[in-house]
């Protein structure tokens, strides 16, 4: 009996990580996912917008606060999206280390485009600033910088812990060749539809539109906290009424109304895109269903302006 006891300890011992695995805390579900993915066998990192929150414009919680404090590791975006988190941040007392994935060599980063229509079907680019500063937030997007992220949490994780950097690298390996099936297959379901124009309501996909080459074209709202005007929505409804782009876009931080408004009595469709997976449950396989089910919504729309 005795050594059959022994037999499960050591058995025990065999699976479970030397030491126990750092507090790592991450702002979005997206890049939580990927983290997750990383640190599957040696701890599991704490997501800190578990709720819908929208991480533009969130209030940090008590709890969310202490998350923070008693965090070893934090991994956010950075200011451009979670603002919020500025000051919290900068007041940590405690030992954690805040890594601000905007600061990433790595990444492939876009800058924020301007309002209204971006391009025109010839493709030339139309109200890209020039010289903007500001960098477009929604990194994650692009597949290759969420292998980018993987890398860089496979690099910070094994030099905070280094009794489980050899699980940090074998799960990140894992992660990345996850990444490049997830790659193929959505180049493949949006092959068919890659040239059709589409509007966006909040403009978060220019990321996905440079990795996957699809073509949007323009977007209602400048940013999520501002609301379109009366002359935007009218000029964007005069554009819709050409007929020519069949799918407009919506996502949660916009009401409904203005679909209404710019689609009433038009001959185009609408469907929901979600750069964040609201809807979709956190872990490790969090961001694959979060992009496959962006690009399933894309095919769906705008397959239907295929036509004889």
């Amino acid at each position: 009996m005795m050594w059959r006891s022994l037999v499960f300890i050591a058995a025990l011992f065999m699976v479970l990580p030397a030491v126990a695995a750092p507090k790592v805390v991450v702002t979005i579900k997206p890049v939580h996912s990927l983290i997750a993915g990383v640190m599957a066998g040696a701890g599991q990192p704490h997501l800190l917008l578990a709720t819908n929150a929208d991480a533009h414009s969130h209030a940090l919680r008590p709890s969310e606060a202490r998350a923070l404090a008693e965090a070893d590791l934090i991994i956010w975006v950075g200011p451009g999206l979670e603002g919020y988190l500025r000051k919290p941040l900068a007041n940590l007392s405690g030992g954690a280390r805040a890594v601000t994935l905007l600061q990433n060599p790595d990444l492939r980063l876009l800058p924020v485009r301007a309002g209204g229509v971006w391009q025109d079907h010839d493709g030339q680019g139309q109200g890209q600033e020039k010289g903007q500063r500001d960098t477009d937030p929604h990194l994650w997007l692009d597949t290759r910088n969420a292998k980018a992220i993987v890398r860089q949490a496979v690099k910070d994780l094994s030099k905070l812990d280094p009794e489980n950097a050899r699980i940090y690298q074998r799960n990140g390996d894992n992660v990345l060749t996850d990444l490049a099936n997830l790659e193929a297959d959505i180049h493949h379901l949006l092959a068919p539809v890659r040239g059709l124009p589409y509007l966006v309501l909040h403009d978060a996909y220019q990321y996905f539109e440079a990795r996957f080459r699809t073509f949007g074209i323009g977007a209602i709202a400048v940013a999520p906290d501002r609301k379109p005007g009366a002359r935007r929505l009218s000029n964007i409804r005069q554009r819709l009424r050409d007929g020519t782009t069949r799918c407009l876009f919506q996502d949660g931080d916009f009401n409904s109304k203005i679909v209404q408004t710019l689609t009433e009595n038009l001959d185009i469709r609408t469907a929901v895109l979600d750069p964040i997976g609201r809807n979709v449950p956190a872990g490790p396989a969090a961001y694959g269903k979060i992009l496959r089910r962006l690009a399933g919504n894309l095919e769906n729309c705008l397959s239907y302006s295929i036509g004889p």
